[in-house]
């Protein structure tokens, strides 16, 4: 098994006592996480027929016969378990997990599929060194992964989309699935899709709210600052995971690595109406400066040009150029430090 960057986090929660909840997207290793750092805990599945009735049918006495600490897996499958979770503070080493996104009041951590540090065995930049802090080459001697990340798919989705959407709307999902990743990294325009796929706006609204449920998507607001300029105001749309968009693949990796080191970072975007863009400023933690960033798959003077001008029209004095792959030649004392998407 690969070392998980949140499994030191996931420790120092577990040793403050009480419960906490583990989420993120089907398939990222929740079980597989937990039942390696905890082989202690006991384990109980909620899609066992047998725990699952029980929890629905009196959850505090489920909770009660619990007599050491516990991993409780797919959360999910138990609506009462999950308001009585929600009712009532729950003061037991209990560790749930769950595959939806569930508003609990309990310290909560997200394990997101393998990053490319997790499967190159190396610690991940930390964000707030972007555009401050190149990190080196690795070592020639170490062994790296060759494994790259899977785009995301509706496979591992199957078992919990009944739960948000209705039978009959399924087939339509795929379809509105499958254009999302073609589009992923774009403006999310939910009359076209509508039109598009011929379905009310409202059930646009309901998949996407699906989606993100699920973990899978991350909506970059637009950066706040009109700088003098009538400004694009819809959010983007991005499908973590997806391989079609360079700049998708650099969000998801960003969003990654700062989850699993228990952050929540502001990522934003900024357009003007004359279509200047910056497709990724980035924040963090609050209170940290924004870092604009360029994203180009190769090396691209213009996409670094348009950096130059928008740092001096906001004022920003560091930015970064994000590429596939690094850029040979000598360093250059320069404002807007480079890097490659291993770099991250």
């Amino acid at each position: 098994m690969l070392p998980r960057h949140l499994a030191v986090l996931l420790h120092r929660g577990i040793h403050a006592g009480g419960a906490l909840l583990l989420q993120g997207p089907r398939g990222a290793g929740k079980s597989t996480l937990l039942r390696h750092e905890l082989p202690r805990h006991l384990y109980l599945d909620l899609t066992d027929a047998t725990d699952r009735s029980a929890s629905r049918r009196d959850p505090a006495a489920f909770l009660a016969r619990l007599r050491r600490p516990a991993i409780i897996d797919e959360l999910q499958r138990s609506p009462e378990l999950v308001s009585h979770l929600a009712a009532h503070p729950l003061d037991q080493p209990v560790v749930f997990a769950a595959d939806l996104r569930l508003p609990l009041p309990l310290p909560t951590f997200e394990l997101h599929p393998l990053t490319r540090a997790e499967r190159q065995r190396r610690p991940a930049m930390p964000l707030s060194l972007l555009g401050r802090f190149t990190p080196a080459p690795a070592s020639p001697r170490r062994t790296l992964s060759t494994d790259e990340p899977s785009p995301p798919s509706l496979d591992f989705l199957w078992r919990d989309l009944p739960l948000l959407l209705r039978p009959h709307d399924l087939d339509r999902f795929e379809r509105f699935f499958s254009l999302l990743a073609q589009r992923s990294g774009t403006l999310l325009a939910q009359q076209e899709l509508a039109r598009e796929l011929d379905v009310s706006h409202r059930t646009i609204v309901r998949w996407l709210q699906a989606l993100d449920a699920c973990f899978l998507t991350l909506r970059l607001e637009p950066f706040d600052e009109p700088l003098s300029r009538r400004l694009v105001r819809r959010p983007k749309l991005h499908l973590l995971g997806s391989t079609t968009s360079f700049e998708t693949e650099v969000v998801t990796e960003l969003h990654r690595n700062a989850r699993h080191a228990g952050l929540t970072p502001q990522l934003r975007y900024w357009r003007d109406s004359n279509g200047l863009e910056i497709p990724l400023i980035v924040q963090a933690e609050p209170g940290d400066p924004w870092i604009p960033c360029a994203l180009a798959p190769r090396a691209d003077p213009a996409a670094e040009a348009r950096l130059h001008r928008w740092m001096r029209l906001s004022g920003l004095t560091r930015g970064a150029l994000i590429q596939r792959a690094p850029t040979p030649g000598a360093a250059r004392a320069t404002p807007i430090l480079r890097y490659a998407l291993s770099d991250l």
